[in-house]
Formats: C-alpha cells, sequence, structure tokens
C-alpha cells in the first residue's frame, strides 16, 4: 500500500469529515483530525533542523518497540515518505527496507481483485489481531486509511479486553496471523458469557490457515472464513488457495515459483508446497528452513542466546514439537544457574523473549529444568 496514498486520503478526510473515527482501541477512539493532527506535528518535527542544520532522521517502524500500539505505528508510517522500514511478515529478523512507488494499474487490479474475493468494502470496520509493527497489521491499517474503513486495534490486549473491544465495536471483519485469529476464538470461548462473538468475515494470512482452526472460526463466529496467501516480497498472491489477478505461479522441485505485479517482472521462489489438478495453491513449509510455529516465525539461535544471557539462566535447549492447532511449537528447556537466590519464572523469561525480539519469538512453553546443583 504506497503511502503518499494512505496519507493523502487521511487528510482529505481530517478536512472533509474531521470527527470522523478512522481508529479505535483501549485508549478510545481517534478521529481523523486527531491522527492528521499527530503526524503533521511529527513531519513537523522530522524536517526541524538541529543548531548546526542537519535535519532529523526520520522516524522508522522498525525502531518502534514490538507492543506499539496501531495509532503510534500508523502516525510513525504516515511520516516516513516512501521508503518504509519495517518488520516483515511476522518475523523477527532484520528490518527489510520497503520502498513504496506509486500503484500501477496492475497492482490495483491485484488488490481490486482482493478486495472483491474477502468481502472488503470502503467504510466496512476492520478489527485487526496483528500487531501494527509486522508487515500484516502495517498494510491492514493503510489500507483501511485508503478505503476509509474504521480499524479496532486488538494487538497487545488481554483477553478479556479483547471480546469486550469486539463487542462494543461490531467489526465486519477480523484480520489476523493464524496464532492471533486462535487467541481471539480462545478469549471469546472464555469470556463470552453466552454472548458469542458474531463476524460476518474473518481473514487469515501470513501463515498456513490449520482446517481444524478454520472450521472452529466459522462455526463459533458463523464467519465466513478467507485464507489469504502472500509475502512482503511478492505481495498478496491467492485467497483460498486461487491465484489472483495479475499471478502467475508454478511448481518446481516441490517449491513455489511466483511472479506478480508487485516482483517487478521477476519470478520469486516463496515456499514449499505444490499445486493441485484444479490449480490451488498448497503451502507445505517455509523454503528458508525457519520455523513457523502458529505463524510466528523466529530464529531458535537467537532466543536460546538471549535467555541464556540472564544471570539466572545456565543452558538453554531449544525444540521444536509437533502441535495438533498449530502444526509446530516450541518449547525452551531452561536449566537455573547454581546457587542463583532469584530463579527466573516462565512468565519472566517469555517477557524478556517478547520485550528483545517481539512476540513473534516468544516460546509457546518455557520447562523450567532442575539445576546441576539439586
Amino acid at each position: 500500500m504506497r503511502i503518499l496514498q494512505a496519507r493523502t486520503a487521511l487528510r482529505l478526510r481530517a478536512r472533509l469529515q474531521p470527527r470522523r473515527v478512522v481508529l479505535t482501541d483501549a485508549k478510545g477512539e481517534l478521529t481523523a483530525r486527531d491522527l492528521d493532527g499527530i503526524t503533521a506535528l511529527m513531519h513537523r518535527g522530522r524536517t526541524a533542523t538541529s543548531a548546526r542544520s542537519v535535519p532529523r532522521c526520520p522516524p522508522q517502524v522498525a525502531e518502534l518497540p514490538p507492543d506499539a500500539p496501531l495509532r503510534q505505528v500508523l502516525a510513525t508510517a504516515l511520516t516516513a515518505g516512501d521508503e518504509l522500514e519495517m518488520r516483515s511478515s511476522g518475523s523477527t529478523g532484520p528490518p527489510h527496507l520497503q520502498r513504496r512507488g506509486p500503484l500501477s494499474a496492475a497492482q490495483l487490479r491485484t488488490l481490486r481483485d482482493l478486495a472483491r474475493r474477502i468481502g472488503l468494502r470502503g467504510g466496512a470496520s476492520i478489527a485487526s489481531a496483528a500487531p501494527g509493527v509486522h508487515g500484516h497489521g502495517l498494510l491492514v491499517g493503510l489500507g483501511a486509511l485508503v478505503l476509509g474503513s474504521p480499524l479496532v486495534d486488538l494487538s497487545h490486549l488481554r483477553p478479556a479486553q479483547r471480546v469486550q473491544l469486539l463487542h462494543r465495536e461490531r467489526p465486519q471483519l477480523l484480520t489476523g496471523v493464524p496464532v492471533h485469529l486462535a487467541d481471539v476464538l480462545a478469549a471469546d470461548q472464555e469470556h463470552a458469557r453466552g454472548r458469542p462473538l458474531q463476524i460476518p468475515r474473518v481473514i487469515s494470512g501470513s501463515d498456513v490457515l490449520p482446517a481444524a482452526l478454520r472450521a472452529d472460526l466459522a462455526r463459533h463466529l458463523r464467519a465466513r472464513v478467507h485464507d489469504v496467501y502472500g509475502t512482503t516480497e511478492t505481495g498478496p498472491i491467492a485467497v483460498d488457495g486461487r491465484p489472483l489477478a495479475g499471478v502467475r505461479i508454478r511448481e518446481q522441485d516441490g517449491l513455489l515459483i511466483v511472479r506478480t505485479p508487485f516482483t517487478g517482472g521477476k519470478e520469486l521462489v516463496t515456499d514449499r508446497g505444490h499445486l493441485d489438478k484444479q490449480g490451488r495453491v498448497r503451502v507445505t513449509g517455509r523454503a528458508d528452513g525457519a520455523v513457523s510455529s502458529g505463524g510466528m516465525l523466529h530464529d531458535p539461535r537467537a532466543v536460546a542466546r538471549l535467555l541464556v544471557s540472564h544471570p539466572g539462566v545456565a543452558a538453554v535447549r531449544l525444540r521444536v514439537v509437533e502441535d495438533e492447532r498449530f502444526g509446530a511449537r516450541t518449547v525452551a528447556e531452561v536449566t537455573p544457574s547454581p546457587g542463583e537466590a532469584a530463579v527466573p519464572t516462565g512468565q519472566e523469561l517469555r517477557s524478556l523473549v517478547r520485550d528483545r525480539l517481539g512476540a513473534a519469538a516468544v516460546p509457546r512453553e518455557v520447562v523450567l529444568l532442575s539445576s546441576p546443583g539439586d
């Protein structure tokens, strides 16, 4: 989504409908005039000069903390110009520099086809469970600004808060990575109090959507569930397995090779998978070998190095085990340091990983083993 296009849409809305709500989160409502004013202030700060007349560096999304609210992420992105540095597609790897130029006619055709298939129409409210600092959440936010669709930010909320906000705002669409959608489902099952949510459309992206989770979402939320496949480099590729307009995809040696209007005429290897007889895309795993657990990708070695840097930890072993819901999950087996009075809890170690590496890197389970002296 072009940043300048989103900024122009926001300015127009702030001028014509200044009190229109563009985003709702735990802090309350943010109007078009409010967000436009925030971005204007940030832009003036960016262009201001220091005593030495050296322009200040523009803020970047990748510099924000992993738990930054979507309102902060959008204001930062709208101030960054057409070069947007961001974390990509739920990954906790190094940020990729995204250069956003004008959308071509072919790119617009692909995006229109995507919107049509998932029922995304201008003005329809969208609840996003994906963190704004990652590609999924940020592109949803920018796209909603262009379409004039009110946003509901569900990221970084406690389960009961998510359910309360969803019941109050009653969005037409809910989107997120499969693990985020599973969390929303579990929260509503626990806190609905006999009044389950009803959301017409649920859009899953950034990872394989397990069939069991898809059925649970459709049944509990009474929703039509869509599985959107795409990557940061290629843009959207397919909806419910069917390639979008302008997308060309083929299989070679178990790898999916894709050319889209966003790849500049090049073919790119995306993931492991195949095409069935009906031409539907079936993704079976990542081509780069990264661990995927419900759509949250991370480098196990980076997680282990961080955990073992804690003074209360002597050793760490990370294992990937099968999981019925997510296909795979990571288990961190932690050996406490001998003689340490305060042994860190599993929750403390998970919080450490979340703060330093982001939510995508957090092991789904932390097991504390006996220290060598015990």
